[in-house]
């Protein structure tokens, strides 16, 4: 058998395309970041990018398209840094994946501000990404209990718990994070339970009981 060609190198042009896309990346999530979409122009991103403002157009076909690819970027980020670990009791587990969510909002305060949290339209990219990804987090917390997501009883109450974090999230980073992480992690978990509480109280089911029983 012939061997398989090896992999040809990148050429000079491509490496140079690859660095003004990320140049244009870092560039557009420094101003979207900090400013409404609609207050962000085009010549504002490829000023701080250090490009000529036709390659903002080449390379993502204009502001929308790179509106998206911030918003999917800091998506997979938040989803990478706070995947649920599978091993270890589960409230601790959940306040690990507590902990690893609020760090990586703390760290990127101004993407999580004016993108994560941020309260938007229903058709906004950044809203329609972000709420994908909550509906993820539901599903996993869920399946770690051993709840079915797809309850619409139960989701009441834990789509009311994610609210709630969201909600606190952004006080607490609005107002200069008067808590410790550690701590809000910790509170979350005493609202976890208190949305499972809730939901057995709708109905008492066996699964919700034996999820109180996890949760401790």
């Amino acid at each position: 058998m012939t061997a398989p060609e090896a992999e040809k190198p990148p050429t000079r042009r491509q490496v140079a395309a690859q660095e003004t896309r990320q140049k244009l990346l870092r560039a557009a999530l420094e101003h979207f970041s900090r400013r409404p979409y609609g207050e962000v122009t085009v010549g504002d991103i490829a000023r701080t990018a250090g490009v000529a403002h036709g390659l903002l157009s080449h390379h993502f076909k204009g502001k929308e398209s790179l509106y998206a690819e911030v918003v999917r970027e800091v998506d997979q980020q938040l989803k990478a840094a706070t995947k649920l670990e599978s091993d270890g009791p589960v409230p601790d587990r959940l306040r690990r994946h507590f902990v690893a969510h609020l760090r990586f909002l703390a760290s990127h305060e101004d993407a999580a501000l004016n993108l994560v949290l941020r309260r938007t339209q229903g058709t906004d990219v950044a809203s329609t990404a972000f709420e994908a990804t909550r509906e993820e987090g539901v599903r996993d917390i869920c399946a770690v209990l051993g709840l079915d997501a797809d309850d619409p009883v139960l989701l009441l109450s834990i789509r009311g718990f994610g609210a709630a974090c969201d909600e606190m999230s952004l006080l607490w980073l609005r107002n200069g994070r008067p808590v410790e992480i550690d701590a809000l992690a910790d509170a979350w978990i005493t609202l976890l339970v208190g949305a499972v509480r809730a939901a057995y109280g709708f109905t008492p089911t066996l699964e919700l009981r034996e999820a109180l029983v996890t949760l401790g």
